[in-house]
């Protein structure tokens, strides 16, 4: 359901941990309505620093559009903390709005028949 690649740089054990950890609350609150997770790391200057550490998130969701949320930092964890922290709002503002959505047309169908 997790899955997370690393470009220009190599993936350790701490990092793939510390996603997951991150990822874990939204998957337990919406596991059921998500399909997938894609998690994109990058280091785009290598050894020369700076803000370049990206966390690139896809949250593929059930019948609903693909959430995208994108975070560009100094160090990756902090990358990868705002962007999971981001997707997590995405993914319940855009169920909430699927459910309501859902209501009004119930009540049009209601009023209506």
């Amino acid at each position: 359901m997790i899955d997370i690649q690393a470009r220009n740089f190599t993936l350790t054990n701490a990092i793939k941990t510390h996603t997951e950890q991150k990822l874990e609350p939204m998957l337990h609150h919406f596991g059921d309505r998500i399909l997938k997770v894609i998690v994109h790391l990058s280091d785009d200057n290598g050894p020369k620093g700076g803000v370049d550490k990206h966390c690139h998130i896809h949250v593929e969701m059930k019948k609903l559009p693909t959430v995208v949320i994108e975070d560009l930092e100094e160090n990756l964890y902090a990358a990868i903390d705002l962007a999971t922290h981001r997707a997590e709002r995405a993914v319940r503002k855009t169920l909430e709005k699927a459910q309501t959505k859902a209501r009004k047309v119930d009540k049009s169908v209601v009023l209506d028949g």
